[in-house]
Order: C-alpha cells, then structure tokens, then sequence
C-alpha cells in the first residue's frame, strides 16, 4: 500500500511574483435572484401604474367637460299679449286659406285658387326682409 500511496510535495512560492491567469475562462458569478419573487412584484407594479394612469384620466375629463347651462324656459305670448299689427291680417288671411271646397273638380279648385289672394305676399315679404336687415345692422 505504500507504494500507492504517492507523496505529495507543496508548492513554494518563495520569491517569486504572482501573476494572474491571462485566458481565464472562469468569471465571478452573481447571486441570480428567481423570477418568481420577481413576477409578483411587476405585476403589482403594472397595477399600481394601471390605477394611477385611470385616476388621472377620470380627472382630466372631469376638468374639461364643463357644465351645461340649464336652459331658459320659452315663454310664448298669448294672442291678447301679441300686439304685433301684422298678426291679425295674418290671422285673417290664414282662416280665409283654410276656407277651401271638399270637392275635387276642376272647377271647384280653380275658385278656390282664384279666391287665394297672394297680392299681399310680396308685400309682407319686403317687409319681413326690411325687418331683418334692420336688426342686422
């Protein structure tokens, strides 16, 4: 058994300079941290973006959307409040449009149409245009 077993002599390194490996294939290793300590930290993160990205967007449009005004009620006159001179030719000319014939002869539309009176139409119109113009201006 002796002669299996070899002698094994220590190296001495007495005076010499220590050189390091040039062609070192070897590189410190870091500690690598799992991914599973780190799925769950990003996703509550992405959440947390998530939740801050939503609440500045809800606020947001509630800064721009305004408020709308309530709108004012339409108060119409009556016929007794309406002392506008034209409403009652008006009035007169409208009950005599409503005051045709039933029958459908030619004859009785030709009386009919011979009855309309549009001789004031050009005139009220001029005057409506008249109207407009001034408050135009």
């Amino acid at each position: 058994m002796d002669e299996n077993k070899k002698s094994v002599h220590t190296p001495r390194f007495e005076g010499e300079k220590m050189k390091m490996p040039e062609n070192s294939s070897v590189t410190p290793e870091a500690p690598q941290k799992s991914s599973v300590t780190n799925g769950p930290v990003l996703f509550m993160l992405a959440v947390i973006l998530l939740v801050i990205l939503g609440g500045l967007y809800y606020w947001f449009t509630t800064l721009n959307t305004a408020p709308l005004p309530e709108p004012l009620p339409v108060e119409r006159p009556t016929p007794e409040q309406n002392n506008e001179p034209e409403s009652t030719t008006a009035e007169a000319q409208t009950d005599s449009f409503e005051v045709v014939s039933t029958s459908d002869e030619l004859s009785a539309i030709e009386a009919d149409l011979e009855s309309t009176q549009l001789d004031s139409l050009d005139t009220e119109l001029q005057t409506i245009d008249a109207e407009l113009d001034a408050n135009v201006e």
